[in-house]
């Protein structure tokens, strides 16, 4: 039987609006990274300036992380509506994604894709034969001790696993329903945020936590789980933002640039590395212009993506994936809407 391609289901508002908003934080990092340090790792590069620092790194890829693992768990339900096969069809998805992710890595080292496409492959393939119960306990283990066995991958496995775990559990199919949870995870979440930005700000260094149990030794994992936290309270700050009269212009802004997460995310890459060096951005102290750059493709990508999906049902990178990955041509056009004869 052939898969039927012609559209990729139904979409969740919410989550693509995260993913737009995703991206927005993501770009910030990646500018200081690859435009102003260069490419260089993180401990020889000057240091970003404190606010970037406790507000956007390491705040902004844990949601992306989880809304990968979402959508990979809600690809593999409607796979397997379509196909007898779909961890088969599935595979060839994050192998695909391995080779853009290679690719983009010649020209944007420390990428995303790269590390997701392996971590899914490695982890979440096996991961999809378990139930959603199974999948959370999973991911809370590679967060608090997988992140030190897989030397590289640091928490995306375990919040990839998280963001499965999720799906399988039908949490973003619920995510207008929840406001009252919501609310709590934002303001539990906000309050652990704040503390650790006040302890950062005087100097306090929080204990150690030693999650290997040797000697001496071990990894602290307190800076990645404040990163963690801070960006679940960006999300539900988000969502709960959604609820109000704000929302429709959030969700007609970020919405649509989720929607074409990969082309946007390919594009960012293209415009900071030809236009910052084009407009002289070479230390922390071009603050103006970075912010500038960064203003820019926001709105050049949010104008764009509006526009592109006006004539077509998925961004570029979107339908060039969808097709390798069901090995078919995906319709990529927008139906012209018939009118109702009177």
């Amino acid at each position: 039987m052939t898969a039927d391609v012609s559209t990729a289901g139904p979409r969740i508002d919410a989550l693509d609006t995260l993913r737009g908003f995703a991206l927005c934080g993501i770009l910030i990092i990646n500018i200081y990274q690859q435009v102003v340090f260069g490419g260089q790792a993180a401990g020889t590069a000057p240091r970003m300036p404190i606010a970037v620092q406790l507000l956007f790194y390491e705040r902004f890829y844990p949601i992306f992380s989880i809304l990968f693992g979402i959508g990979f768990g809600i690809f593999l339900r409607r796979a397997a509506t379509r196909t007898a096969r779909p961890r088969v069809v599935l595979a060839r998805r994050l192998v695909i994604l391995l080779v853009i992710g290679v690719v983009h890595f010649l020209f944007h080292p420390g990428e995303a894709l790269t590390a997701y496409a392996l971590a899914g492959l490695i982890v979440l393939l096996p991961l999809s034969f378990a139930g959603g119960r199974t999948a959370l306990v999973v991911a809370v283990v590679l967060l608090f001790v997988g992140a030190q066995l897989v030397v590289g991958f640091g928490p995306i496995p375990g919040l990839l696993a998280l963001g499965y775990a999720l799906a399988a559990l039908g949490v973003p199919a619920g995510l207008e329903r929840h406001t009252g949870r919501i609310a709590i995870t934002f303001a539990v979440c906000t309050a652990l945020a704040v503390a650790w930005i006040v302890l950062a700000l005087r100097g306090v260094d929080p204990p150690f936590v030693n999650v290997t149990g040797g000697p001496g030794g071990g990894v602290s994992l307190l800076g990645p789980l404040a990163g963690i936290v801070t960006g679940l309270a960006y999300c539900c700050g988000l969502l709960l933002l959604l609820r109000t009269p704000a929302g429709p212009a959030l969700s007609a802004v970020l919405s649509p640039m989720g929607r074409m997460a990969l082309t946007n995310y390919l594009g960012a890459t293209v415009l900071f590395l030809l236009a910052g060096p084009a407009i002289g951005i070479d230390d922390t102290g071009d603050l103006p212009r970075i912010i500038g750059l960064t203003v820019a493709i926001i709105a050049v990508q949010a104008v764009w993506s509006v526009l592109w999906l006006r004539a077509f049902r998925y961004g570029p990178a979107e339908w060039a994936w969808r097709c390798l990955t069901w090995w078919q041509r995906a319709p990529i056009r927008r139906r012209p809407a018939v009118s109702a004869e009177r």
